[in-house]
């Protein structure tokens, strides 16, 4: 409230109270009036009775002695009497025997009374008596102006009585509270108001004083909680920065990782950069040994006295990265001083927390990424999901390097395979051939010298077509014969000269709808054939051989058939049908080679193929 507020609120209590005290007042001065009046009525007509009983009484003996002398002095001797102003006596026969009447003011009439004398009830007289009320009214006056001055007086006192203590109870405390309220701001909430007392402004200003606590408390309180959350959010900027940075370092790093060749310059690389970037007391990378399923440290850098012990091995179990290999999952520990299955390291003591994740392709475990701080409680999740993704950058080069070393492996024994195979098709088929043609030439030299140069020309020709072939094997190129003819033809022409030779007598047929097939197919197919018709020369000991090519919905099959007596396999023979199996399952194919005593051998292979519609 304002001055003028209570200012207001104090004349408006002044009005009230003296509104309040008029009224009593007024309502008093009635009432005591009422009642005087009443009162002094009641006297009036009391008198009337005792002055008109009196009068009677005295005048009986002296009308019956007919004593007027006394009846005058009688009825003279009343007037003195304020409330009587005349007197007429009458004789029985209604005569005026006397009269008085008092002059002056006084002697005005207000009530005329006739009373008739009685003796021994008989009629002696009547006599008229005036009364007049200005007695009574006066008094009526004069009481209540004294009352009414007594009653003023006494509200009076009561009126400045009540205000005196509405203004010490009432207004005095409001307009302190008033003024304590208005030293009060959203910025001070010390004031407080100095009222006390068991009455309602007392609990009203504990009340206020209560709540004024409270808001100081709340005030106090959001002022804290302001300057928390500004250092949280402070803290929580310096955290996503510090995230963004650790983010762009960690790009950073697999853009270098991903450009590095050798693996121990990488992982070198990798704990340094962590170590350095992140100032972590300790960055180790440990890597599987597959033979002992332990790990074994490959890098290492931070708080080591000299050179990291690289080699060192730990078993599945052993300490929090022995935990990490053992379990496959990361593993933060802010104390290790608390941590029973900590294994401290004598060269990095300073060791107060560590955090290690594992470094695994899928459910393959290949390493363990092991950060350790001097600081306790250091480490947090960024520091985790930070270790988290180099460890998986690690496990796919680690992993693409393993792929690529198996690849390696794999294309060096393939290439290994497919140069045995292309020799043993090629030079083995062709060097025999040069043999079988020189034995030939030497038998001929004995028995029919002309047929000699025959067989030496021929031993010339499949020395330079194996020299062509060596060539275009180390080129991996297709056979010559696939060069010049398509399938079909280069398969009669290897028939025709097995038949041509004059100990097998050949046959060649197709059936099906033919077509061009895959360049594999068509290698694999006739380098197969070549390989069964060379058994054949060499091994069968067969007159009679069958080639087919059959063409069917999704696959084609070549038949190879002779009616060789002897089916045991000689080596080179065991070598070639290896060979002629795998160059069917390059192609998605299989082989199979079935053979009995004195029904020859057949060879069969199916290759499904895409058919092409283009017909020879």
């Amino acid at each position: 409230m304002s001055d003028l507020q209570i200012r207001g609120l104090r004349g408006r209590i002044v009005l009230f109270v003296t509104g309040v005290v008029a009224l009593c007042g007024v309502l008093s001065v009635a009432i005591i009036s009422w009642v005087v009046s009443d009162q002094l009525t009641a006297q009036y007509e009391l008198d009337q009775q005792t002055s008109v009983d009196f009068l009677s009484t005295s005048l009986v003996p002296m009308l019956e002695l007919k004593d007027y002398v006394r009846v005058e002095r009688t009825i003279e001797s009343v007037l003195v009497y304020e409330n009587i102003v005349s007197v007429a006596v009458y004789d029985a026969e209604g005569a005026l025997i006397r009269s008085v009447t008092e002059l002056g003011e006084e002697a005005t009439e207000a009530d005329l009374i006739t009373h008739v004398i009685m003796r021994d009830e008989e009629s002696t007289g009547h006599v008229e008596i005036g009364f007049s009320r200005l007695y009574i009214e006066r008094q009526v006056g004069d009481l209540t102006r004294a009352l009414t001055a007594a009653i003023t007086a006494f509200l009076a006192v009561t009126a400045a009585a009540l205000l005196w203590y509405l203004g010490r109870s009432i207004v005095g405390p409001l307009r302190t509270f008033t003024g304590t309220v208005r030293t009060m701001s959203s910025t001070n909430l010390s004031a407080r108001v100095p009222v006390t007392g068991p009455g309602e402004i007392g609990v009203l200003a504990r009340s206020f004083n209560t709540v004024a606590g409270e808001l100081e408390e709340s005030q106090q309180q959001l002022k804290e909680a302001h300057i928390r959350l500004e250092e949280r959010y402070k803290a929580r900027a310096e955290r996503e920065e510090h995230r963004t940075e650790q983010v762009r370092r960690i790009f950073e790093m697999r853009r270098r990782i991903n450009s590095m060749g050798s693996l121990e310059e990488l992982l070198r690389y990798v704990t340094v950069s962590l170590q350095e970037t992140f100032n972590y007391y300790s960055v180790n990378v440990f890597l599987v040994e597959h033979s002992s399923a332990g790990l074994k440290l490959a890098a290492g850098t931070g708080g080591y006295a000299s050179a990291p012990p690289l080699g060192r091995t730990l078993l599945p179990g052993d300490g929090i990265v022995g935990q990490v290999l053992q379990s496959c999952q990361p593993r933060l520990v802010s104390d290790v001083t608390h941590e029973p299955r900590y294994i401290a390291d004598p060269e990095l003591l300073d060791t107060r927390a560590e955090l290690a994740v594992p470094i695994n392709i899928g459910a393959l475990t290949l390493g363990v990424l092991d950060i350790q701080s001097d600081r306790d409680d250091s480490l947090d999740e960024m520091d985790m999901f930070t270790a988290q993704a180099v460890a998986d950058q690690l496990a796919n080069v680690l992993e693409n390097a393993r792929l690529a070393e198996e690849t390696r492996d794999l294309t060096i024994l393939d290439e290994r395979n497919r140069m045995a195979r292309e020799i043993h098709d090629t030079l083995a088929q062709g060097f025999t051939g040069i043999v079988l043609q020189l034995e030939a030439a030497e038998q001929g030299l004995q028995e029919a010298p002309e047929s000699a140069p025959s067989h030496i020309d021929r031993a010339k020709k499949l020395a330079r077509d194996s020299l062509n072939e060596a060539r275009r094997s180390v080129w991996a190129l297709r056979p010559g014969a696939l060069e010049k003819h398509n399938l079909v033809d280069s398969l009669r022409r290897e028939t025709d000269s097995l038949r041509g030779e004059g100990k097998v007598d050949a046959l060649f047929h197709v059936s099906g709808t033919t077509g061009r097939l895959p360049s594999e197919v068509e290698d694999a197919l006739l380098r197969i054939c070549q390989e069964s018709l060379t058994n054949i020369r060499r091994h069968a000991a067969a007159s009679q051989a069958e080639v087919e090519l059959a063409f069917a919905d999704g696959a084609v099959t070549l038949r190879v058939r002779d009616d060789g007596a002897d089916p045991s396999l000689p080596h080179e023979v065991a070598f070639g049908l290896i060979g002629m199996s795998e160059r069917a399952h390059q192609c998605g194919g299989f082989t199979r080679v079935s053979s009995e005593p004195g029904a020859g051998t057949l060879v069969e292979v199916t290759i499904p193929i895409e058919r092409r519609h283009h017909h020879e």
